[in-house]
């Protein structure tokens, strides 16, 4: 049986606040980039959720179990694009907690990184 999170103050986007119960087995995802650099940024994020699907549901997980969320952005001023897409992901009533920053990131055709944690 899955163990639940409480979520506080939920709307599409994110989260305020999850509650991870006490015993819960956390997963902790390295920071995803796109598989295809040469994509154009609504793309690269398409990419990486699906790239994060797919690793979630290889660890036994899925979008409802994802407790909190780091976005970097190459240029924030990109975040309504990505934003469009993410809400999108996010199932209803499963938002989870959620930063969204601009960072240089590694390479100068990464455009967006997305970094979860999530629950078993």
């Amino acid at each position: 049986m899955a163990t639940e999170l409480k979520r506080y103050q939920t709307g599409k986007r994110m989260s305020q606040v999850v509650e991870v119960p006490a015993g819960a087995t956390t997963l902790h995802f390295a920071g995803q980039i796109s598989s295809d650099r040469s994509l154009d940024l609504e793309d690269q994020v398409r990419n990486i959720l699906a790239r994060l699907d797919a690793l979630l549901a290889e660890a036994g997980s899925d979008r409802t179990r994802i407790v909190s969320a780091m976005i970097w952005l190459a240029d924030i001023r990109t975040r309504h694009a990505v934003n469009a897409i993410w809400d999108a992901w996010v199932p209803d009533g499963a938002a989870p907690a959620r930063a969204c920053v601009e960072a240089r990131l590694a390479e100068p055709t990464d455009l967006v990184e997305i970094q979860i944690v999530a629950l078993k």
